[in-house]
């Protein structure tokens, strides 16, 4: 699974996905739309009783996952029947779920609040995801950023964010720094031999 925003359980249960099957979860960086739903996602395992260990992967040095796991086995430790792992990932780093392979790249990507300028940057990668001899680019969250190309460069199916509607009005600091609009995430989706733009904002925000 990536990223487990509000509302992870609701959109597992409308595609018919038992989350007791779930084999890992990988979390593109540690913002509140993408981490919120964690702690729900954990107590709904917990009470049904999954047993199996669950592995956490995401950006070396993200604090909030980790947070969020510490707050959980405070809790409810003593109850829950299975392990929770947490694994950072660095640059180009490597892993396998179930015989999908993942590769991590680092992407660049700020916060933002109401009454304050961009904020510093923060932990965050994008995927590469491999399994019978299809790849998926994943983006998550980031601004236009050197590293997307390779990311995102003939992979089969590229899923790219596309926050900013439309770049009038938004700063080159905003387009590097914090969202992709959407003209140039169409540029960067003709890299790859498909792709879908996810994340849309319908504007600027």
């Amino acid at each position: 699974m990536l990223d487990v925003g509000d509302g992870i359980l609701r959109d597992m249960r409308s595609h018919k996905l038992d989350p007791k099957f779930l084999k890992g979860i990988i979390v593109t960086h540690g913002h509140f739309d993408h981490v919120g739903g964690l702690h729900s996602l954990l107590g709904y395992l917990r009470m049904i009783g999954r047993e199996a260990d669950l592995s956490i992967y995401i950006p070396e040095g993200s604090p909030e996952v980790p947070g969020i796991v510490e707050n959980f086995i405070s809790i409810y430790g003593g109850t829950t029947p299975y392990r929770i792992s947490i694994l950072e990932l660095g640059p180009h780093q490597s892993f396998e779920i179930s015989g999908i392979s993942v590769e991590a790249y680092p992407v660049v990507h700020c916060g933002s609040v109401a009454g304050h300028e961009v904020l510093d940057r923060i932990p965050a990668m994008g995927y590469r995801i491999s399994f019978a001899g299809e790849t998926v680019a994943v983006t998550g969250d980031t601004g236009m950023c050197p590293s997307l190309v390779e990311l995102v460069k003939d992979s089969d199916l590229a899923l790219i964010e596309a926050t900013f509607g439309e770049a009038r009005g938004v700063s080159q600091m905003e387009l590097e720094r914090v969202h992709l609009s959407e003209k140039a995430a169409r540029e960067l989706g003709k890299l790859a031999r498909d792709f879908i733009l996810v994340h849309r904002g319908g504007g600027n925000q």
